[in-house]
């Protein structure tokens, strides 16, 4: 029950997407010569379908565009869902993508939401760098904990019953790259609190609360978030 909760899987549409030789599906729209590439993370009630669209977006900020779908999602749909699993799924993209030419100083990592700890969790364990260079990282309306999410929901819940708990707050200090938390300042999901947490522990950190946005929309155009990560990935 709780396992559902923190994994809400949308009806898949189908969206073309590659895959990898372990299995895991990608969106993968390189970027122009000399250009960075974002490589997306999402949130938990979303798919390689529904962020499709952020692929043109990115495209004509002039930066490419990847997207790691997780085990249970999209293309993926029916497999079981599990913070190894996802963790796994994503390194494996992530070195997919490295394999066909992309270094880690051309990489974005961005990740929302759940997508924001996958991310957290890749940056702490150095898959932002390659020994030539290093990545950037941008976590998107991200929570300290799953656990704290839950307690959120209900008050008093062990921790010991949360699954996967997702614990950013727990090894934020490791992430050494250049990060940027983005957050909406109407957040009624994921409090605002929970990235202002994590600037006072990440080393090398910029934090941009936007006006007026909720969790849900901060792509909707205008997308001042789309302009900000946009800035900070050139």
């Amino acid at each position: 029950m709780l396992r559902r909760l923190i994994y809400p899987v949308p009806d898949y549409t189908g969206t073309e997407h590659e895959s990898t030789k372990g299995g895991t599906h990608l969106l993968h729209r390189p970027a122009p010569s000399g250009g960075r590439t974002v490589v997306y993370l999402h949130g938990n009630g979303s798919d390689l379908a529904s962020i499709a669209p952020l692929a043109e977006l990115f495209a004509r900020q002039g930066l490419g565009f990847a997207a790691i779908e997780y085990p249970g999602y999209g293309p993926a749909i029916g497999q079981r869902i599990s913070q190894r699993g996802i963790l796994a799924a994503a390194a494996d993209g992530l070195a997919h993508l490295r394999d066909g030419g992309l270094t880690a100083a051309d990489t974005v990592l961005v990740g929302e939401s759940l997508g924001s700890a996958v991310a957290a969790h890749l940056a702490a364990d150095g898959l932002l760098q390659d020994g030539e260079g290093s990545g950037r990282l941008v976590l998107v309306s991200p929570f300290t904990s799953m656990t704290a999410m839950v307690r959120r929901v209900v008050r008093v819940f062990p921790r010991l019953l949360v699954p996967d708990r997702w614990e950013t707050d727990a090894l934020a200090d490791r992430i050494t790259v250049p990060t940027l938390l983005v957050h909406g300042a109407q957040d009624s999901l994921v409090p605002p609190q929970m990235s202002e947490a994590l600037e006072t522990v990440i080393p090398h950190v910029r934090r941009v609360l936007l006006a007026g946005r909720d969790h849900n929309t901060l792509w909707e155009a205008p997308s001042e978030c789309l302009e900000v990560i946009a800035d900070f990935a050139r």
